[in-house]
């Protein structure tokens, strides 16, 4: 299917007009217990020329599903904590963190959320210090967040704000003796590198504000709780667990 809509994507007629919309027919096996016969499936693509009228925030992404399983594997880093999701997508990240039992969800953007987490906007280009004052969140999360080199350095700006609130206080994130012992505010990104380069941008970004950024997906790897989903890349797939150095 992705195959198909990069093809779409190189369709002369993007060049006319902002959207395209087709349908491709096939023949597919039902393989049931019962009967095997062919049924006749449609498949409705569509591809739009802007970003923000696609499926980016319509879509349970690798990352995202790596993050909950993360959630739902390690449930005593997370329970009684207030959690601040830094881009909420279909809210999935925000539905585990409150199953866990975290105190406080702030899943940005998605009012379809509201229901079950505190929904925020939050432009990362402007939003200031007094902005996030009233929030002093144990655990900063995020999923798929880094995707952009132009927003990168708003990014990272952020995470440094929230980062370095309470750290005085000297409060821990974590059992006595665990890698996930921290003092102060940390965050769990979840991201797939899919472009060197951007990757690479963040990392001289968070370096650069006095971030530390490390990979844990294989030293805490979550239990795999979604075998059934085969198109699940799970090993694509870092999270980085990044502190404020200063």
């Amino acid at each position: 299917m992705d195959s198909m809509r990069n093809l779409l994507s190189k369709d002369s007629l993007l060049n006319k007009t902002d959207h395209i919309y087709k349908e491709i027919s096939f023949l597919s096996s039902t393989n049931d217990d019962v009967s095997s016969r062919l049924i006749s499936v449609v498949a409705r693509l569509s591809c739009s020329s802007n970003m923000l009228e696609g499926d980016t925030g319509c879509s349970l992404w690798p990352s995202s599903l790596f993050l909950s399983e993360f959630i739902l594997s390690y449930p005593e880093i997370f329970s009684t904590k207030c959690c601040f999701e830094l881009g909420s997508g279909v809210g999935l990240v925000g539905i585990c963190l409150n199953y866990v039992g975290a105190s406080k969800e702030h899943s940005e953007v998605l009012k379809e959320s509201k229901n079950k987490v505190e929904c925020k906007y939050l432009s990362w280009e402007h939003v200031s210090e007094s902005d996030l004052w009233g929030y002093q969140p144990d655990i900063v999360l995020g999923a798929d967040i880094m995707y952009d080199p132009v927003c990168v350095p708003h990014l990272v700006r952020v995470l440094s704000m929230l980062l370095r609130r309470n750290r005085s206080q000297g409060e821990n994130n974590g059992k006595s003796g665990d890698e996930f012992q921290t003092e102060g505010p940390v965050a769990y990104i979840a991201t797939v590198v899919r472009n060197a380069e951007t990757f690479n941008c963040f990392a001289k970004a968070a370096a650069d504000a006095k971030l530390s950024a490390i990979n844990i997906a294989s030293s805490a790897a979550p239990s795999n709780l979604l075998p059934y989903m085969l198109s699940y890349d799970r090993s694509s797939v870092q999270l980085l667990k990044i502190t404020s150095l200063s």
